[in-house]
């Protein structure tokens, strides 16, 4: 897994370089780096609302299909999860979290209107820690979160720039993260199957300029 990951981080030189070979044909391949802030919740653990801040960072390489879509394919290190705020005002001060980290491999295709390219695709990932936090310090949680996860991705993004985008963007699990409890009632805190459910923003930086 680590070589593999070292390869991709200087996938996006190699392709940078290799599209200039490309002139004149049909497709183009540019390569960069992506980044930004990830809001979180796990829908089935009795808590609403994009809590859990996280981080996410990677690599994309961009394919040219046509003046107005092309595709995406990145891998990124992502940080989801949830957390229960508490409610003093209710009297509620009990808080706890969930951390789930993944390599998300998102592969999307981009259709241009305008300013903006909405971006729609699916999402494999691979699980690489769950944590949970419920007394002050993360350990591993005794869910049994499944080692993998498939998501569908729906998104925005503008240039920014010449080498770069600027881009919002939902996720969602299609498969349960978990199985779900055979009693779900006792469980107050996972009711129903588990998804990851995220918002995401941030910055794509091409090493190539974006003439796609």
């Amino acid at each position: 897994m680590r070589q593999g990951l070292l390869l991709f981080a200087f996938l996006p030189y190699l392709l940078s370089a290799q599209s200039k070979s490309f002139e004149g044909q049909a497709f183009q391949f540019n390569g960069g780096l992506i980044g930004g802030g990830t809001a979180s919740q796990i829908h089935g653990d009795g808590i609403g609302g994009f809590n859990k801040i996280g981080l996410h960072l990677g690599a994309t390489i961009e394919i040219g299909w046509s003046e107005n879509n092309n595709i995406q394919i990145g891998i990124i290190y992502n940080q989801k999860g949830s957390k229960k705020p508490p409610n003093p005002t209710a009297g509620d001060y009990e808080t706890w979290r969930y951390r789930f980290t993944y390599i998300d491999i998102p592969i999307t295709t981009s259709y241009s209107y305008g300013i903006f390219d909405l971006m729609i695709g699916l999402q494999p990932s691979v699980l690489l820690a769950a944590e949970e936090d419920f007394y002050g310090g993360w350990l591993p949680t005794g869910l049994p979160i499944k080692e993998y996860d498939l998501g569908g991705v729906l998104g925005i993004r503008t240039v920014y720039g010449d080498h770069s985008h600027v881009f919002a963007r939902v996720t969602q699990s299609i498969l349960a993260i978990a199985p779900r409890p055979e009693t779900p009632t006792g469980t107050p805190r996972w009711n129903n199957r588990m998804l990851n459910m995220t918002v995401e923003v941030g910055v794509t930086y091409m090493i190539s300029k974006l003439d796609l």
